[in-house]
């Protein structure tokens, strides 16, 4: 949550000399992305991630939708905050859609983005080796494609300062701010539609299944004509990725959904228990109250929050 990735985490736990789970010296990025994402961490478990295929092998493959999925909650005491976990599941699927425009720096990577072309601010080091070193945040494509963006480049304490004073004005709202997001919380938490066209996809791809070893058990009875039998089968093959992936698609919008709703839920909680108004940056109600933060021609901030609010500074 500090805007390292996978690698980077990586490196510096190598550099720490800490042991990789297995036992050896190296880290691998996959390693760090699996823990991350891993709901036993936060007291949960899925069921069923993967299925045997053959109880005389006990070989074994990836669930891919044609068993069903159960996810239990409070399965276990949590070693991780569940607020924090789903907190770091909406940055991964933030990092996802941003592909390699993600650089992994900071907290602010690839959230403060350009009014001129929309692309992100990166950050740069003026005077690094001296007592006036400062990080300034400026459009990644200021000086690209010989269009230059009119958008100025941004003083990282400045950034932080209107953060502030951004805060300062939900505090003085803070009922109406809470009580819209209490409201998406309410409508993120129905999910009886995605649910419902959840399970018939998981029947649909049942279906398949029996069908398709219908027709094997029958080729294997009474052999058909080779192109028909190979014509069906890639027909079958077909039908189930295309299924599979409509499930995946389906389940992705509910995991991101109920994600979103987590992370409300972590910010209406984090507001009530603690003032708002502070005269120091906190990064982790810049990381829960922000979507994103756009730098007008003028240098003015627009902070769009997670509840779709926005406040210009």
């Amino acid at each position: 949550m500090e805007g390292m990735s996978y690698y980077k985490i990586a490196k510096m736990l190598m550099g720490m000399e800490i042991p990789a789970p297995a036992g050896g010296e190296k880290w691998h990025r996959r390693t760090v992305e699996s823990i991350l994402m891993n709901e036993k961490y936060k007291g949960s478990a899925l069921l069923q991630k993967k299925f045997t295929v053959d109880f005389l092998t006990k070989k074994q493959k990836v669930n891919e939708g044609e068993v069903p999925q159960y996810f239990v909650e409070h399965s276990h005491d949590a070693i991780i905050d569940p607020e924090e976990f789903e907190l770091v599941q909406a940055e991964i699927e933030r990092r996802k859609g941003l592909g390699k425009e993600y650089s992994g720096c900071s907290i602010f990577s690839a959230k403060i983005v350009c009014s001129c072309c929309g692309g992100f601010f990166g950050s740069k080091v003026w005077h690094s080796t001296s007592k006036y070193r400062r990080i300034i945040w400026q459009c990644n494509h200021k000086f690209k494609n010989g269009e230059k963006c009119t958008t100025p480049h941004l003083y990282e304490d400045e950034i932080k300062k209107r953060f502030i004073e951004a805060c300062n004005r939900i505090a003085s709202d803070k009922d109406d701010f809470l009580l819209s997001c209490q409201q998406i919380v309410e409508m993120l938490s129905n999910t009886a539609a995605l649910d419902k066209k959840i399970e018939a996809q998981y029947i649909y791809l049942n279906g398949l299944t029996v069908s398709m070893q219908e027709f094997i058990k029958e080729n294997a009875m009474e052999a058909q004509d080779e192109d028909f039998y190979e014509t069906k089968m890639t027909e079958y093959n077909a039908q189930k990725a295309e299924a599979g992936k409509v499930l995946h698609d389906l389940q992705d919008k509910r995991s991101a959904r109920l994600s979103r709703k987590e992370l409300l839920e972590g910010l209406v909680r984090t507001m009530k228990h603690d003032e708002i108004v502070t005269d120091t940056f906190d990064g982790k109600l810049w990381l829960l109250l922000v979507e994103n933060a756009t730098v007008g021609t003028d240098g003015k901030l627009t902070f769009t929050l997670r509840n779709g609010m926005e406040i210009q500074v």
